[in-house]
């Protein structure tokens, strides 16, 4: 009966999907040419959820693709107040998404051909972000103060028995989850307790927690962890970032605290493969700034605070392999596309698209 319902809901939220405008970027890719890699944005929309899938070409300007379904409903044009409502599998062949409006969270197969809806599965109140390590996803529920973790078996999410684990109150306004290199720690961060949580993830997937632990600085956001397991976070009202050394077992010591870029509201923050350069979307100030990352993990701002300007309402940004930086920008229906430099991380203008709907979130760039 649950998998009738889940089709059923599938079928409901394709009929309901509002057909939206796109204009692409300035070098659409020619039919026939395959791309570079993608760009996945998903609409939210409170109609029915859509996955937009860009292909990127060489030169990092995007050409709409395909508009699919998630069979959920979004909660647009209010945005999620999130970072990472989509995530990748690590081969790359499938593409998770939350509903924040139907409570549920969908699976897609990436294909040559396209995208593919595979499965709708309900989880907690209103799920705004979702990491995926190996064959274990965790959906950080933001309406419910949980996290719940899923296991993708074949074609379907199957939620793992007693992994809800509540976060460190009520009300806190969590923004992320994500889990280390590794897969054996999760973090999330809470906005209005001013708070990090880890939890240690055992090998039957559940988790242990929440350890909490108080920011360095006020509203922590969104964050990644590099690829030497350590912590970097976006902090709004201060528009600046923090950075952590982190034990196995979750503990958190402060390397740079609240280090300002002097623009306004940093609520996003991505990490370069390498572990050179961190960038936050600025959403006050509509721009991105670029942070130098030492060796030791301290954060040093580079230039001004404005490393390039995006349209109004930046939120969640990713990084290609391949040296492009994507920017959503909710407010305006718009993605801005930046080529990064790989000596020093400047940005330079790319390309991107505009068109779409208010209150779109979620970003990932292959």
């Amino acid at each position: 009966m649950g998998r009738i319902m889940h089709l059923a809901r599938t079928v409901a939220a394709a009929l309901a999907l509002t057909v939206v405008p796109i204009a692409a970027g300035t070098h659409p890719a020619v039919a026939g040419v395959t791309p570079s890699g993608h760009v996945f944005i998903q609409t939210n929309d409170a109609a029915g959820n859509a996955i937009l899938a860009f292909h990127r070409a060489e030169d990092g300007t995007l050409r709409l693709d395909e508009s699919v379904a998630t069979g959920g409903l979004g909660i647009a044009p209010t945005g999620l107040g999130s970072q990472a409502s989509l995530a990748i599998t690590d081969d790359g062949d499938r593409l998770v998404a939350v509903n924040a409006g139907s409570d549920d969270v969908s699976l897609l197969d990436i294909d040559p051909d396209g995208l593919h809806l595979i499965d709708v599965t309900p989880v907690g109140d209103q799920p705004v972000s979702v990491a995926v390590h190996r064959s274990i996803v965790y959906v950080l529920n933001q309406g419910a103060d949980t996290i719940q973790g899923l296991r993708i078996a074949g074609h379907q999410l199957i939620p793992i028995p007693h992994s809800v684990r509540e976060l460190s109150g009520t009300g806190v306004g969590a923004a992320q989850v994500a889990f280390s290199p590794d897969g054996d720690l999760l973090a999330v961060t809470e906005k209005l307790t001013q708070t990090i949580d880890t939890f240690i993830v055992r090998p039957n997937g559940r988790t242990t927690g929440p350890n909490a632990q108080a920011s360095a600085g006020p509203t922590p956001f969104g964050f990644q962890f590099g690829a030497d397991g350590r912590l970097y976070v976006s902090e709004a009202p201060g528009s600046a970032a923090s950075s952590y050394q982190v034990s196995d077992d979750g503990t958190l010591d402060v390397i740079s605290a609240s280090v300002a870029n002097h623009q306004t509201a940093a609520c996003w923050l991505v990490v370069t493969s390498d572990g050179r350069f961190a960038y936050t979307a600025n959403a006050g100030s509509a721009n991105v700034s670029r942070y130098r990352i030492a060796a030791n993990g301290t954060l040093n701002l580079a230039g001004s605070g404005v490393a390039g300007v995006t349209d109004p309402g930046p939120v969640d940004l990713d990084l290609t392999g391949d040296g492009h930086l994507y920017v959503l920008n909710s407010a305006s229906g718009s993605i801005t596309g930046f080529s990064v430099d790989a000596s020093n991380g400047s940005l330079s203008p790319s390309g991107g698209a505009t068109g779409f709907v208010i209150g779109a979130a979620g970003l990932i760039a292959t």
